[in-house]
């Protein structure tokens, strides 16, 4: 049932470059509230601004599987890792997405709006 609650909600995600530029604006406060929708799915969310940190936050999560952008790949030595760009289950392209739009809002809330930044951080992640 969760699963199929989690497949729903995921419904209208898009990754963020292929949304059109008239539509970026809408479509990020469309990803804010669906993601604290998403949220009760999702064990963990962190948010990083320095690459090189994400190796140790995987080693104090311990996921059992990494999905990483192929930009990262050669900085994370946690294992086991697949490559965002193999062939996965649909459950795990829209986690990628997620996690790609998370990405993005943070980028742009850094950029246009740093003072809310570190609040939105705290209320984002778990």
């Amino acid at each position: 049932m969760k699963s199929r609650v989690f497949s729903t909600l995921c419904i209208g995600l898009e990754h963020y470059r292929r949304v059109p530029s008239w539509r970026k604006a809408r479509y990020v406060r469309f990803f804010e509230k669906r993601f604290l929708r998403l949220r009760e799915f999702i064990d963990v969310a962190r948010v990083v601004l320095n690459p090189n940190e994400v190796d140790r936050v995987l080693r104090v999560v311990r996921p059992g599987l990494v999905v990483v952008d192929n930009k990262l790949l050669r900085l994370i030595t946690y294992e086991p890792k697949i490559p965002e760009g193999s062939p996965k289950p649909r459950y795990l392209e829209n986690l990628m997405t997620i996690a790609d739009n998370l990405a993005n809002y943070f980028r742009i809330l850094l950029k246009n709006n740093p003072k809310r930044f570190k609040e939105e951080l705290r209320r984002f992640e778990k």
